[in-house]
């Protein structure tokens, strides 16, 4: 199969990113002055999660800084401070009696450009064929850095009250906000430190070594403006190698999914050996890593592909990807591949 051209992947990337520009803009101009009760479109682009429980969350915006608390339904009932929302939330668990979290939860990421609607056919893939309960984080991705959004993240493992075991699952660079979150939180005292465990980790095509794409559109004014500072943070020329310094590689067991088109050469002349469009089949690659297999398809249609869904549940559930139990661990990586 012949790659595609440069300069037309490089004009649909620009093209997506424009879009996503329009819609964020689109979700920026929720009307602010509706009072409680409103409807409003969830938070997709410039709201960040910062407590979810039963579905309910606290956001703060990523550009005033107040905070709201919504319900399932996406309906405002209180904002201001993030102690009159939470104040709000207790209120809501009684007169609606939520029930308490379950022991053991599933937090799902995802990456840059998206919002957590873009998990939501995995999240309930999940829940129907691995019974379990999962929390869809969501976070303004384009909208300021990547230790902020794993600031958010922190936040949200912090409030799991009750919760005694956590999986995670993560789509591109929603593997990096986990790895830096999981950092953060190990920097914490011992008596700030949550009380759950970590269990499996399933990372779907993570930007593990940077993203070499990232320093094509690095200089590009435009791309900046669309893709924010996560463009910068993930180019290997620019910012990567100061952000790798912040991250965790996680001390329990993880494995990789990375997507391509399986015949060596992949979807991107730019981008040596196998690729799913983006990123290289090399550079999701992580040492520590107790399985990885390949999955076929583009990066951005991943969390919907029917292979890695099946992947994602049998490896939460059995510590393996593939039916026959075999596993293809990663012991070392030679090197920051693009």
């Amino acid at each position: 199969m012949k790659k595609p051209r440069n300069q037309h992947f490089a004009a649909l990337v620009i093209e997506s990113l424009f879009f996503l520009t329009l819609l964020a803009a689109y979700a920026n101009a929720e009307p602010a002055l509706f009072g409680i009760g409103s409807k409003t479109l969830g938070g997709r682009f410039v709201w960040s999660d910062e407590v979810i429980y039963d579905d309910w969350r606290i956001q703060r915006h990523s550009t005033f800084g107040h905070y709201r608390l919504i319900d399932p339904n996406d309906r405002r009932h209180t904002f201001g401070t993030f102690e009159n929302c939470l104040a709000e939330l207790e209120r809501a668990k009684q007169v609606e009696k939520l029930p308490p979290l379950p022991k053991e939860v599933v937090v799902m990421v995802h990456g840059l450009g998206a919002s957590r609607q873009m998990m939501n056919g995995l999240a309930d893939y999940l829940e129907e064929e691995g019974n379990y309960y999962v929390i869809n984080f969501g976070y303004p991705s384009t909208v300021g850095d990547i230790s902020e959004h794993a600031k958010s993240l922190t936040n949200v493992l912090r409030h799991l009250d009750g919760v005694e075991k956590i999986d995670f699952v993560a789509h591109s660079m929603g593997n990096i906000v986990i790895r830096m979150a999981l950092a953060d939180l190990a920097s914490l005292p011992p008596s700030e430190q949550p009380e759950f465990t970590y269990n499996r980790f399933v990372m779907i095509a993570p930007p593990n070594h940077g993203a070499s794409m990232a320093d094509n559109f690095a200089e590009s004014k435009i791309a900046q403006a669309f893709a924010g500072e996560p463009l910068q943070q993930l180019a290997p020329g620019k910012g990567w190698q100061s952000l790798e310094q912040r991250l965790a590689t996680p001390s329990f067991e993880f494995g990789i999914i990375a997507g391509g088109h399986g015949d060596g050469e992949g979807y991107l002349a730019a981008i040596p050996g196998d690729d799913d469009g983006l990123l290289s089949v090399d550079t999701t690659q992580l040492a520590g890593a107790s399985d990885f297999v390949l999955a076929k398809g583009i990066h951005q249609l991943l969390p919907q592909n029917d292979q890695v869904r099946e992947y994602t549940v049998r490896f939460l559930q059995q510590g393996h990807f593939l039916p026959s139990g075999t596993k293809h661990p990663i012991a070392a990586v030679a090197g920051a591949a693009p």
